[in-house]
């Protein structure tokens, strides 16, 4: 059995916190948002469902907080 540390990810959709692997990569390009698996700068994590998706799309005050976005 292996032993080691699991990094938690908060879903920005909903809130809830899971390891690293279950949740997707969002970074933020040329205004939409786009799954990355890896990169350089600021990403969020969500879940796999499409209600989670959805509503992070639709709430751009959550966007501009994780993002450091102006306006």
């Amino acid at each position: 059995m292996k032993r080691g540390y699991v990094p938690l990810r908060t879903c920005r959709g909903c809130g809830c916190k899971r390891p690293q692997k279950e949740l997707q990569r969002l970074v933020y390009r040329q205004g939409n948002l786009v799954e990355s698996e890896k990169g350089i700068g600021r990403a969020v994590y969500c879940c796999r469902s499409m209600m989670c998706w959805n509503r992070l799309q639709k709430n751009k005050k959550i966007l501009k907080r994780a993002f450091r976005l102006q306006g």
